[in-house]
């Protein structure tokens, strides 16, 4: 049995503690700083005239519209110094300006030097492609055409004609001309990044069909059907990754966290190609002897990732075929190499069907899922527990090692691979940045004392499931004002996770399940509720999300992705987060995470009735007894809270083994209202 009672003993087994949170040691990594930010514009811009265009975009995503991207695609990261995982960069002839969102301004405006401008996305403020309309009117916008998404290249590029061609009808000089976008043969902040790192190239396994639930060959045949049956389309380009991993059963590690490998797929009726080997275009460089049989025998043909080009895709569509490929991530550079080879481009209404089969868990998944985060509630039970005797003890932790920490109690949970994001460990004021990334030894890098707010935003990748687990709690003596947030956070979270909805219903309605607690006291917050989660596959998937209910409905009619997701129907098997929140700017935040599947409820099974879905949570660790206002519960509420612990207690006590400290703990947390 493992010793539980010294975590700290077993950060040695680390090579690198800063390893696990960055996906490579400091030591090793390039640093990002040392060419200054001035600088890097003014380097940008040379480029820029090098090229003859007069602006740049720099997006996050790769060339696979890749939320989370390998450390050799994190362009916008180096160029502006922001870390999010969301935001574009613009930088013209005499501007820099970044666009995030509301989960980031405060983070953005930590990082951001004065040399760029933060562009928030609200309603009331103008999109990029309004501001490159405004400030770029008859200029040339250089884009990387394998970044760029085709229907954004088209939808941007139709609104700037209408407009010009209104703005013309009054004054037809050429400064009213529309911007113009140029596809570059290179992606400029490539050529002016020093040490660049390289690109990876690891190994890619095979995900058995005891856990994924459905060979090769059947996930193919339902995907042909789609395909030619309802898409009436000949063949379907594939750039996603994790839909690409999850359709031929194979898992990599190419990008931190998220398991996965860099490859295209062209499924025809009669064919599947699928190409990998990013780096050199060594096809056995990543596939062994066993994973290239299995291919084979499915009816797959393997290329190298490099042949996925404008010069060997001829050879595979034929010309006058239909294409498909998903509305939002087929680049630019793919839709033009089909068009190319004589195919027409079909792109889906929202997303690939490979995606809204991926997103409906089969018996195996959900065996798996729940197995999974069982055990992943045992690795922060374990923690929470040391860490409040720590605290109690007045040892003080910052929030970068206590992030290592909890490392290694997921590290000795079987089936265990790595994490599923780099976890957000924060304390007091930092709390209330909701993606916060704690780097040790920063200056925003706070000590957790007894009465700070501590926020853990954490999961893990296990060869059965994902996780993505929130726990805040006070060790101390929160304020009132704290439990009262706190506590609206909680009734948010039992509202959705008791929630009882027919089948159909979509994402949008149930988000007011969880922010209906927090309207009544007049408290809301800036981010989803609720995101799709894969089978040991990325920590966020689609096709649907539980949020938009505080958005305006103009601003949700405006935005045809904003009603494809929201609108998309929940389905039964469907795995999701539940995660309302509260921040105080500055001062403290709440969110409070479990994961969920979607199940047929057994109020629904009565004769005569339509088919109704609840949610059954398979996270298992308690909420806070410190943070929370019991007053503020209804019986309804407490009388969930405290079934739910009791399944905490037992599923998780059972598991505990001759970890007494944390056994002491949950029966602790755990005790009815």
């Amino acid at each position: 049995m493992a010793d539980f009672s010294d975590p700290l003993a077993a950060l040695s087994s680390l090579s690198c503690p800063c390893c696990y949170r960055k996906g490579v040691a400091f030591c090793d990594d390039p640093d990002m700083s040392k060419v200054s930010p001035k600088h890097k514009i003014q380097l940008l811009r040379v480029l820029l005239a090098e090229d003859d265009v007069d602006a740049f975009i720099c997006l996050s995503e790769d060339a696979h519209n890749s939320e989370y991207v390998s450390i050799c695609d994190e362009r916008r990261s180096y160029l502006t110094g922001f870390s999010g995982s969301a935001g574009v960069a613009l930088v013209t002839r005499n501007e820099a300006m970044l666009f995030t969102d509301s989960r980031y301004y405060l983070q953005a405006g930590n990082q951001l030097s004065d040399d760029w401008t933060l562009m928030k996305m609200e309603p009331k403020d103008p999109t990029i492609e309004e501001v490159i309309f405004e400030k770029l009117k008859g200029k040339r916008v250089g884009i990387d055409p394998f970044q760029f998404s085709f229907s954004k290249f088209k939808a941007w590029t139709e609104k700037w004609v209408k407009k010009s061609e209104m703005l013309k009808r009054k004054d037809p000089c050429p400064s009213n001309d529309p911007p113009t976008f140029v596809p570059l043969e290179r992606n400029l902040v490539d050529d002016m990044w020093p040490n660049r790192p390289p690109i990876p190239q690891n190994k890619v396994k095979l995900h058995p069909v005891s856990l994924s639930g459905e060979s090769v060959t059947s996930k193919l045949e339902r995907v042909r059907k789609a395909v030619t049956d309802e898409a009436k389309a000949d063949a379907i380009v594939m750039s996603a990754l994790d839909q690409i991993g999850w359709l031929f059963n194979l898992r990599g590690s190419d990008i931190m966290c998220n398991p996965v490998f860099f490859s295209y797929a062209l499924i025809s009726e009669s064919a599947a190609h699928l190409f990998l080997g990013r780096r050199d275009g060594n096809v056995d460089a990543v596939l062994d002897g066993e994973t290239k049989e299995e291919l084979v025998n499915s009816g797959v043909t393997l290329h190298s990732y490099t042949d996925f080009n404008v010069a060997f895709l001829p050879t595979l569509i034929k010309e006058g075929s239909y294409v498909l490929v998903e509305k939002g991530s087929c680049s630019v550079a793919i839709a033009s190499a089909v068009q190319k080879a004589g195919g027409s481009i079909t792109e889906t209404e929202w997303c690939s069907p490979v995606e809204v089969f991926k997103a409906k868990k089969n018996e195996a998944e959900i065996n798996g899922i729940r197995d999974a985060a069982r055990r992943d509630s045992v690795a922060i039970v374990r923690f929470l527990a040391w860490l409040h005797e720590e605290v109690g003890k007045g040892t003080i932790y910052k929030e970068a090692e206590l992030a290592d920490i909890l490392a290694t109690y997921r590290q000795q949970i079987d089936g265990y691979v790595g994490d599923s994001f780099e976890t957000i460990s924060s304390v007091g004021k930092n709390s209330s940045v909701i993606h916060y990334k704690a780097e040790a030894g920063s200056e925003e890098e706070l000590e957790l004392h007894s009465n700070d707010v501590y926020l853990l935003d954490s999961g893990g990748q296990y060869i059965d499931g994902t996780t993505d687990v929130t726990r805040t709690d006070c060790f101390g003596s929160p304020t009132a004002d704290q439990k009262f947030g706190y506590t609206a956070c909680l009734k948010g979270h039992i509202g959705l996770g008791s929630a009882v909805f027919p089948e159909g219903t979509c994402g949008l309605v149930l988000d007011a399940y969880a922010r209906g607690p927090l309207w009544k006291e007049g408290l809301d917050y800036g981010h989803g509720t609720g995101h799709g989660i894969g089978a040991y596959m990325n920590v966020h998937e689609g096709p649907f999300g539980i949020s938009g209910a505080s958005r305006p409905g103009n601003l949700i009619r405006k935005s045809p992705f904003a009603q494809s997701m929201l609108l998309q129907p929940i389905d039964r098997g469907y795995y999701m987060s539940n995660e309302p929140g509260y921040y105080v700017d500055n001062e403290y935040g709440f969110r409070i995470e479990s994961d969920c599947v979607t199940k047929v409820s057994p109020k629904g099974e009565k004769e005569g009735k339509k088919v109704f879905l609840e949610f059954e949570t398979v996270t298992k660790v308690p909420m806070s007894r410190n943070l929370t206002e019991v007053d503020m519960l209804s019986e309804e509420e407490k009388k969930w809270l405290n079934e739910y612990h009791q399944v905490c207690e037992e599923e998780v006590g059972n598991l505990l083994g001759d970890d007494e400290r944390a056994r002491k703990w949950l029966k602790a947390q755990c005790q009815p209202y």
